[in-house]
């Protein structure tokens, strides 16, 4: 005669297992609905300005309204809809429903690793969408500038194919220190746009870059982002933050993605300033891809499958690169940082240490 505890574990298997099947089956079925939402094109559309928890901000025939997802949907609005995206709207009884969803051209993510917070994708956090460019906006002092976090997210956005200019606010802090690392980024072809909305110098170099564009504004928390916002449009309705003295580090001033027209179709998205970047979801043998430095000597080193990263200097050839200065050790120093990251490895000085004596 069975144990009560083996009949016991078997009826807590098949409750385990009809509980995945149900969730399978309600992941299915909210998948066959969102796939439906989604349609290819329509004249007649709105833009997602702002997203609540179960409504939404909507720019609709030049109007403002609140508008929320069509009742069959069952979801949640801010697990379906971002800033940029483009809607259809059908109006019933004073009430705006979002019918469906325009077929997006691009899509802005980051792994989150500075919240509990997930959403259906694990840790992927969902930023905007229908991106034509993205300017990355660091700044010059306060809080410093750091290369590392500008290559981090150059690998995003070029994985989500979004061209990228940078843009050093508070440029009226620049040091030479300062002016070497964006010289870095100049040789590697990305604009670099230098403003400050304290002295309002830089700001119509910039709108010559995004005029006709819906742009993204991204960077670390402090660095001005706002400020840039306020600046486009000649207004000081956006909420504008200081540096912690203690930390040096920006405070959250924005706290959702929001969308702002500046110009006859030409907008922004302001984002949440950012402390932390993961990358860890990307394929080690892909990462190389996105310096574009490394293209002329990837394929030359002795091993087919070289990661730049481990193997001795006389079988790599970027290694060898970076040695005689024809890579920035400064971009091979993130390229390196980026890998370990990625493999989990903590041991990974010894290999910049390396080149750097040889420098």
């Amino acid at each position: 005669m069975p144990h009560y505890n083996a009949y016991e574990s078997f009826q807590t298997k098949k409750s385990k297992e009809k509980k995945q099947r149900a969730i399978e089956k309600s992941t299915k079925k909210k998948n066959n609905k969102i796939e439906n939402f989604v349609i290819e094109n329509n004249d007649k559309y709105g833009i997602v300005v702002e997203v609540r928890y179960n409504d939404a901000y909507v720019l609709y025939n030049e109007k403002l309204v609140v508008a929320r997802l069509r009742k069959d949907m069952n979801i949640v609005c801010n697990q379906v809809l971002f800033p940029g995206d483009k809607v259809v709207l059908n109006k019933i009884n004073n009430t705006y429903l979002i019918t469906n969803l325009l077929k997006r051209t691009s899509l802005l993510s980051r792994i989150k690793k500075d919240s509990t917070r997930i959403n259906d994708s694990g840790l992927i956090k969902n930023i905007a969408t229908n991106i034509d460019m993205a300017v990355i906006v660091v700044a010059a002092q306060e809080p410093p500038l750091h290369p590392k976090f500008i290559d981090r997210y150059l690998m995003i956005l070029q994985n989500s194919n979004i061209p990228a200019i940078i843009c050093l606010n508070k440029c009226d802090l620049k040091t030479d220190a300062e002016e070497k690392i964006l010289d870095i980024y100049r040789k590697i072809n990305i604009p670099v746009i230098e403003t400050s909305t304290y002295k309002n110098t830089g700001i119509d170099d910039l709108k010559k870059y995004i005029l006709g564009k819906q742009v993204i504004l991204v960077g670390n928390s402090g660095v001005g982002k706002s400020s840039l916002t306020n600046a486009l449009m000649n207004s000081n309705e956006i909420k504008t933050g200081q540096v912690s003295d203690k930390s040096k580090r920006g405070k959250h001033t924005t706290t959702t993605s929001k969308y702002y027209i500046w110009e006859k179709n030409s907008s922004i998205i302001d984002t949440p300033g950012i402390r932390s970047l993961d990358i860890s979801s990307f394929n080690p043998e892909e990462v190389q891809e996105y310096f574009k430095e490394f293209n002329d000597y990837k394929d030359k080193c002795k091993y087919h499958d070289c990661l730049h990263y481990n193997e001795p200097s006389n079988s790599c050839v970027i290694k060898q690169a970076v040695t005689n200065g024809l890579i920035n050790i400064n971009r091979y120093e993130s390229y390196v940082r980026i890998m370990s990251d990625i493999l989990n490895d903590k041991n990974y000085e010894h290999i910049i240490e390396e080149l750097s004596e040889r420098n």
